[in-house]
């Protein structure tokens, strides 16, 4: 009888996870380097030029999200924020650090650096940098958080100051799920904090209490 009984539990939780899983359709994961690989069209086609190829890989490599994500206005959905050749110029978006000095300018010789039209992958330079840094099972293969903690690489917080540093807010969220037999998710403030502004989650996507 017992053993029927746990046999009934036993399928019953099956049945749940499956109709969960059933329900939940995530797009599959593109491979390691490819991996937050964007190509941007919302403004090149119609003004006759090649879609951009953008690397999240060789960006995060010098900069943290809030750089791009919250000091120059870039939105966090592809395709939401209008990047014009007149903007680039005027030192907005890209043209904050492609200037001629930081990095490559905006001039004909370089048009094509970013005006690929296709996604331009080195494989071979992905390879030899995911080697060098913490692994993790998930996105393109690599901790980024650890390797930040670990001092093996050292992206901008601030693009235009220098010297600002995280605010140092430490505190860990334990979240419970509605759902039975789900454990709660535990959000640590202090990881996202090294990479992110509080006004990139704050008040929009998540209230403050």
């Amino acid at each position: 009888m017992r053993r029927a009984a746990f046999l009934l539990i036993l399928l019953l939780t099956a049945a749940t996870l499956c109709q969960a899983a059933g329900f939940y359709q995530l797009p599959p994961q593109p491979p390691q380097n490819r991996y937050g690989d964007l190509m941007l069209d919302r403004v090149s086609s119609a003004a006759g030029q090649k879609p951009v190829f953008f690397s999240h890989f060789t960006h995060r490599l010098r900069d943290t999200c809030r750089v791009c994500h919250f000091e120059l206005g870039f939105a966090m959905k592809q395709g939401e924020t209008e990047i014009t050749e007149e903007a680039n110029r005027e030192g907005m978006y890209c043209g904050a650090c492609h200037d001629g000095l930081m990095a490559f300018g905006h001039n004909q010789k370089h048009c094509n650096d970013c005006h690929t039209g296709d996604a331009q992958i080195d494989t071979e330079t992905f390879g030899q940098i995911r080697q060098q840094l913490p692994p993790s099972p998930w996105g393109n293969g690599i901790d980024w958080s650890r390797a930040l903690e670990k001092g093996l690489i050292a992206p901008r917080y601030s693009l235009y100051h220098p010297d600002e540093q995280p605010m140092g807010y430490d505190k860990r969220l334990e979240l419970s799920a509605n759902w039975s037999m789900v454990p709660p998710a535990i959000f640590d403030h202090k990881s996202h904090g090294r990479w992110l502004d509080c006004n990139n989650c704050h008040p929009d996507i998540f209230n403050i209490r």
